[in-house]
């Protein structure tokens, strides 16, 4: 899992959210270990290596049945391969301009965008199995850093309580 963390300085070195910009920006996105073009050349050379065992099956030993098989197997390598892309750009983006904080989710292809008052913000973290972060503005609850690993949750949400006090 990936977090990025930038802090904004204002034109005279003090930070602040001048003209619109963030005081501070959390980025948090999956870390897919293969970019798309190199997850369409393994999921094509995949597909290749089952098409061409199928078709020998056949041809080679007479096994003609390996071929509709051959054809369920690449349908579901396919439907795999569009699963994993349509998330591979899930993500979080938060920003803090005061007096808001701007939360942007990119789950599955759709994005939302919430915009909640820095002023009444907590940051409440579920203690249960999966240990969840909530960003509450009185009955807005949005949950943020799905992607991140324990350890960097705990820092993050260190992070969001200290910038959010500075944010008001």
């Amino acid at each position: 899992m990936y977090a990025y963390f930038r802090q904004t300085l204002g034109p005279f070195g003090s930070s602040g959210g001048e003209e619109g910009a963030p005081i501070c920006e959390w980025r948090i996105k999956r870390n897919c270990s293969l970019t798309p073009r190199q997850s369409l050349a393994a999921t094509t050379f995949l597909i290749a290596l089952v098409a061409l065992i199928g078709v020998a099956s056949a041809v080679s030993f007479g096994v003609w049945l390996a071929l509709p098989f051959s054809l369920i197997y690449m349908l579901a390598i396919g439907v795999a391969f569009i699963a994993y892309t349509r998330h591979a750009t899930d993500g979080e983006t938060l920003r803090l301009v005061p007096p808001f904080m701007i939360v942007e989710v990119d789950d599955g292809g759709r994005r939302t965008v919430h915009r909640m008052n820095a002023a009444r913000l907590t940051v409440f973290v579920d203690s249960g199995d999966a240990a969840s972060v909530y960003l509450c503005d009185g009955w807005q609850r949005i949950p943020v850093g799905k992607q991140l690993p324990t350890a960097a949750r705990e820092e993050f949400v260190r992070q969001l309580r200290r910038f959010i006090v500075v944010g008001r």
